[in-house]
């Protein structure tokens, strides 16, 4: 089992676009298998969106984690790539100015995500 867990970090770079990495959470033993740190925040939220639905250029409007539960999107970055989220991927969103990113709603089913707001000065990596 790796002593990581690769989540992708959408950021907004120095020429105001946003761009995709993916980075590595720390993880440490625990009782039953391995766990991250505690990450602080105000409370979660759970989103569904349907098929098909679209959000242009925007950014985010606060760092968060988003999971997806079930269900299937596309986010576009400024860099030019293109992530398929689906169940088990897990974003670090912190494009919080410049151009921002876009998310597709695709597959034939509803998604339905998690987003945890991150209280301030709280590092994820």
């Amino acid at each position: 089992m790796a002593d990581t867990f690769q989540i992708i970090r959408i950021s907004t770079g120095p020429d105001g676009k946003s761009r995709q990495e993916p980075v590595e959470v720390p993880l440490k033993s625990a009782k039953f298998g391995l766990v991250s740190m505690l990450f602080a925040g105000p409370g979660v939220e759970l989103h569904r969106q349907a098929p098909g639905g679209h959000a242009s250029w925007h950014t985010a409007p606060r760092r968060q984690l988003i999971a997806t539960i079930s269900g299937e999107a596309e986010i576009e970055t400024g860099d030019g790539k293109v992530l398929k989220s689906c169940a088990g991927v897990i974003h670090l969103v912190e494009d919080l100015t410049g151009q921002g990113h876009i998310t597709r709603i695709t597959g034939n089913v509803d998604r339905v995500s998690l987003f945890m707001p991150l209280a301030e000065g709280v590092d994820i990596v």
